[in-house]
């Protein structure tokens, strides 16, 4: 226990006192593994609001572009969640002042906004024989984009001798290659912010354009249209028929997932089916796809598909919501009503009551949630703990004829006379189909009338949080990996000062990081210093306890120093990780003749 507080302390002392050694700029950069990026909708200046739809398509392909390690972009759906929490339209253009302010409810360290102007030419005049007839004149595109840094409080740019240039991006040229200019705006953003980059602009132009133009277009008319607007429809299959022409038959996911939800909202179930199975496992909106397709499965009464699309998101690791847990569960106790095999009925009963106890623990007073809790608690015959869930459900709403119904069902199974006889009294009061509900109950003790209660929409809110934590522990995850790769290197080179500067950085980021200690602890006993690499070491073992190169590493410090006793407690601690470690190996050899080799 002792030594535990030791290495506690030590652990606590190097995240306070490393970071106090390095430089101020080093520091600064090092607070966050990844900045948080939001792009707004680009403000149309033009007499031409039939191009509106450019302004958005700003928004939606440079935030896809942006998104590259070290950043976090803010999603379109992230941005309207902060639209609706700050009351604003969401075909507003915000001001300067509105756009910090939306960047600060996002957490956002970065904002781009712009501004564009659509020049349409006047077609030819008839008798104009100097100019060749054309079908549609092209319309061109100029306008500048420029980049706030929200916690410094100014426009992103350069500092020359008379003081900060704002820097300014201008772009133009014909509207059908808006993908090509929205890659290069891209590229010049991410470059201005770190002129390293492992990419080319014509990598960045070649991810920019592998929707066809006509497709983009049609596709971000799509999702300015109102969402039970008719023309949404047409839009996105006219999206969809010309990616699949253009690219060998594949599937336009995005457009895809709105005409599933178009379809879903008009709850023409086999349609929306159809749509949400286009999408691939790794694509965006792939778990939500498969949320609405099972709930559309379950409406249909296909049981085994809707349990096939709803279980395997119901995880704390991927959809870990309120609605999912439930409508899974829901459909289990569906599957478990109509199962024959005992071992299997009591599967899906189990599995119901698993999940159905995340979504109680997670919102408690949820009366739908309640109540096919204590359906499924009833089914596996605890009928005393059902009678609690449902008496919840009944204080929610007094009115709820199938609640009492099931409730005094559960009294009567439970032997609680007087409390069965109240219910029921209060069923056949509220519920008006009790007469057959109970004609069932007397022949087959059964109620199969009752219908599971199913959660239909998913909280958007819930969604953009779960994807932001996600894409958030994943650039930390990915930061940590490459700065511990320019570490490895940095010391493979003997360049000791910089190693120990980029791992002051990395513990900025992530205080646990136990290869960060351990080089630390290499780099220290390479310059003699030992006390600076024992404690190390020491915290590096105290992060990962099996990180059998700190133990050996400590061990031969300690023969160095001449104590014998530590140095054959940490051999031991190696050989007791990895008996057959080389260096292990050796190393208690070195201990057992008592001397360093």
């Amino acid at each position: 226990m002792i030594q535990k507080k030791v290495f506690a302390f030590l652990a606590i002392a190097a995240v306070i006192f490393l970071p106090l050694f390095a430089p101020q700029n080093i520091r600064a950069q090092g607070t966050s593994a990844a900045e948080i990026v939001l792009v707004l909708p680009f403000e149309n200046t033009s007499d031409h609001p039939e191009y509106n739809w450019i302004g958005e398509s700003f928004a939606d392909q440079l935030s896809s572009l942006l998104d590259k390690p070290g950043l976090i972009v803010v999603s379109s759906d992230e941005r309207a969640v902060a639209y609706q929490r700050l009351r604003l339209p969401l075909t507003v253009i915000p001001s300067r002042a509105t756009a910090i302010k939306i960047a600060r409810e996002l957490k956002a360290s970065m904002v781009v906004i712009g501004t564009y102007n659509v020049v349409v030419p006047p077609p030819p005049a008839p008798d104009d024989k100097s100019k060749p007839p054309v079908d549609k004149p092209l319309a061109t595109i100029v306008g500048e984009a420029r980049v706030i840094r929200v916690n410094e409080g100014r426009m992103a740019g350069e500092m020359f001798d008379n003081g900060w240039a704002p820097r300014i991006y201008d772009f133009g040229d014909e509207v059908a290659n808006l993908q090509r200019l929205n890659g290069d705006l891209a590229y010049r953003i991410l470059y201005q912010r770190d002129k390293a980059l492992s990419f080319s602009r014509n990598n960045l132009i070649q991810e920019a354009t592998k929707v066809p133009p006509v497709a983009f277009e049609a596709f971000q008319k799509c999702q300015l249209t109102p969402e039970h607007d008719p023309t949404r429809v047409i839009y996105c299959k006219n999206a969809m028929k010309l990616y699949e022409k253009d690219n060998g038959g594949a599937v336009y996911s995005e457009a895809a997932f709105e005409l599933g939800r178009f379809y879903f909202n008009q709850s023409q179930w086999k349609e929306a089916i159809e749509y949400f199975a286009m999408l691939q496992k790794k694509e965006p909106h792939y778990n939500e796809a498969q949320f609405y397709a099972g709930v559309a499965y379950w409406k249909t009464g296909d049981i085994l598909h809707a349990l096939e699309r709803l279980v395997p998101i119901a995880d704390e690791k991927v959809m870990p919501l309120v609605a999912v847990y439930n409508n899974a569960a829901a459909v289990s106790v569906e599957a478990a009503r109509n199962e024959k095999k005992p071992e299997e009925r009591s599967r899906l009963l189990n599995q119901a009551i698993t999940l159905l106890s995340r979504a109680v623990d997670s919102s408690p007073d949820d009366t739908t949630v309640l109540f096919n809790y204590g359906y499924a608690l009833f089914l596996n015959e605890k009928y005393a703990e059902a009678a609690a869930k449902l008496e919840k459900v009944i204080a929610g709403d007094p009115k709820d004829g199938s609640a009492y119904f099931l409730l005094a069902k559960a009294q009567e199974r439970a032997n609680h006379v007087q409390a069965a006889t109240a219910a029921d009294n209060l069923a056949r009061m509220n519920l008006q189909s009790y007469a057959k509900w109970e004609t069932e109950w007397e022949k087959l003790h059964s109620v199969a009338n009752l219908n599971l209660r199913s959660r239909d929409v998913l909280n958007q809110v819930d969604i953009t949080d779960i994807d932001r934590r996600k894409r958030i522990d994943e650039a930390n995850a990915n930061s940590v990996q490459e700065s511990l790769t320019k570490i490895r290197d940095l010391y493979q080179q003997g360049r000791d000062d910089e190693a120990l500067l980029e791992i002051r950085k990395l513990l900025n980021i992530e205080p646990t990081t136990a290869e960060a200690f351990l080089i630390s602890g290499r780099i220290n006993q390479r310059r003699g210093d030992q006390e600076a690499a024992i404690a190390a070491l020491k915290t590096a073992i105290f992060w990962d306890s099996r990180l059998i190169d700190a133990h050996i590493l400590l061990g031969r410090i300690f023969l160095e120093k001449g104590d014998l006793g530590e140095a054959r407690k940490y051999a031991a601690s190696a050989i007791g990780i990895n008996p057959d470690n080389p260096e292990a190996m050796a190393l208690q050899r070195q201990v057992t003749m008592g001397r360093p080799q």
